[in-house]
């Protein structure tokens, strides 16, 4: 149910510029400059406003400043013409709106398209009659304070008079009296209306994008974002993430690096491989690099270099099924997470690891619609219509896997007379205690819908979002299972041998009879197997 209450990020600078007279005083002439800006009660500052003409004075008179704006405008009044399918709005004051901004006009939301001036702005579609709009996002003005600044004799730059000034205000403060801290804001604007994938970096800035600008934040002030800070691809960015305060922008077309200390002198560079990027949430950092899924793999963007990054893995024939749109990937517990959603109905979740590429590739037949990564914890957390599901959590049974490896080819035809497989039974006591007592609750809780008639969504019976419309309200419950493994022995491409091993761990014979070149294992079952021996006399295993 967030956000309780909306905000638009930033604060917009006085649009009019302040009108200054002076009198009185009997010291020395000098010329002043003045500015103001809006300072909000969480400590944002807008930009400065309009500088006032030069007026020139003594230095022990009265120096009155006036006709300072109001502050930002949330709602405003006027008039609404319509023509060719636009509808211009004249307001009796400023309205502080941006192209994009949404505003709210007879009822409808709708998006800004022009902004002619500080009073008139245009929007799509006949609202002809309209007297009223108001922003769907409001400035937050509530405690928010007017700076006033003014030049000095000596330096050039703009120092503080006051900290918290009415619309207009009488300066009779000498230089040695005023507060005297600069003004730095001079370039800070609210972030574009249209920015997306926002992004923390670890020297204080910000990170997003919109089309093809790449934009920062000012270091530590998430509300400035000054329009020296963007950089420009050759093609729309479709999603970024970093490695350090090294940016990488995956295009529709080209990757990009964006490298700097500070945002004010970042360099951008292209990489010269045309990778396009076809989803933005398959984005992910690796730390010394970025992921994302390409149309030949899972590209990389870092440190190391540009590659394919799971070109050992598939080949671009290969990759194409798995349709890279539908990924998602997420990176935790040293392995990077991808799901996808095939074109040929195979769907799941590939797993690689990060540290050990020995290990290969794991497939996990889940399907969630969103994975994350929680920073605070590093646990990876599966998102789907059921809810939320910590992934790996240690209670309850785990997950059953099926694997198979690869084909070993031996120097002459033999007969495999045993075989061994280690393996840790995963499921203490108090394990299976759990998913006993997590079944049976299930059970009680689809019986309480069967017998209420609730076992079917329907308009009302939850909160918006909470389930599918018409779904199917009954859990569907796997069944409590020891934790086993299944050994299955292939020669020749086909199955010979299978056995189901629960907690026996010794050595086992395999039938006579025949005789191979060619053999594969494969084990289905939901515990950790250490390894899998394969001799042709106990003897032989032994000395393994």
């Amino acid at each position: 149910n967030l956000p309780s209450t909306l905000f638009s990020l930033g604060v917009p600078r006085p649009q009019t510029a302040p009108g200054v007279s002076h009198s009185g005083g009997t010291g020395a002439a000098t010329t002043r400059v003045y500015v103001y800006t809006f300072y909000s009660a969480l400590n944002e500052e807008s930009g400065e406003s309009p500088a006032s003409s030069l007026v020139t004075g003594k230095v022990d008179g009265t120096w009155a400043i006036t006709g300072m704006d109001a502050f930002p405008a949330n709602n405003g009044t006027g008039t609404a013409s319509h023509a060719s399918g636009v509808t211009t709005f004249t307001n009796t004051g400023n309205h502080w709106l941006r192209v994009g901004d949404e505003v709210i006009i007879s009822g409808t939301t709708v998006a800004v398209s022009e902004v002619t001036s500080a009073t008139v702005f245009k929007v799509p579609g006949n609202f002809t009659g309209a007297t009223s709009w108001a922003r769907k996002a409001p400035w937050n003005t509530t405690g928010m304070k007017r700076r006033l600044y003014r030049s000095t004799g000596t330096t050039g730059t703009f120092q503080l008079v006051h900290d918290d000034v009415g619309t207009s205000y009488n300066d009779t403060l000498t230089d040695a009296q005023i507060l005297g801290d600069e003004l730095i804001s001079q370039t800070w604007e609210p972030p574009p209306p249209s920015l997306r994938g926002l992004i923390a970096l670890p020297n204080g800035a910000m990170a997003g994008f919109f089309g093809n600008q790449l934009c920062f934040s000012e270091p530590y002030q998430p509300h400035a974002w000054p329009v020296e800070y963007r950089r420009a691809t050759d093609f729309e960015i479709v999603g970024i993430e970093s490695f350090g305060t090294t940016v990488v922008a995956c295009t529709k077309g080209r990757p990009y690096i964006a490298q700097g200390t500070e945002p004010e002198n970042v360099v951008l560079e292209s990489v010269d491989n045309v990778w396009p990027c076809l989803a933005k949430r398959s984005v992910v950092s690796i730390g010394d690099g970025v992921l994302y899924a390409t149309s030949h793999g899972m590209a990389y963007v870092g440190m190391g270099g540009s590659m394919i990054w799971t070109e050992a893995f598939y080949s671009r024939e290969e990759w194409t099924p798995l349709d890279p749109s539908s990924m998602v990937a997420a990176a935790a517990e040293g392995r990077v997470f991808v799901r996808f959603i095939g074109t040929d109905g195979l769907k799941g979740i590939l797993v690689f690891s990060l540290s050990e590429a020995s290990m290969g590739l794991t497939m996990l037949n889940l399907v969630p619609d969103e994975l994350y990564a929680d920073p605070l914890n590093g646990k990876l957390y599966l998102v789907d219509i059921d809810g939320i599901h910590q992934y790996d959590a240690g209670v309850g049974l785990r997950l059953g896997y099926s694997w198979k490896s690869k084909e070993y080819h031996l120097p002459s035809p033999i007969n495999l007379g045993v075989a061994k497989v280690d393996f840790v039974s995963e499921t203490s006591e108090a394990d299976y205690a759990q998913a006993q007592a997590n079944y049976a609750a299930a059970v009680a809780a689809n019986s309480a819908l069967v017998s209420g008639y609730k076992g079917v969504g329907g308009v009302n019976g939850r909160a918006v979002n909470a389930g599918m419309l018409n779904g199917s309200n009954i859990q569907n419950i796997a069944p409590v299972a020891l934790d086993a493994v299944t050994f299955t022995l292939y020669c020749d491409g086909r199955a010979v041998y299978s056995r189901k091993l629960v907690a026996d761990q010794s050595a086992f014979k395999l039938p006579a009879g025949f005789r191979t070149d060619n053999v594969a294992v494969g084990l289905t079952g939901s515990v950790r197997v250490k390894s899998v021996k394969l001799a042709e006399t106990m003897q032989g295993l032994k000395a393994l």
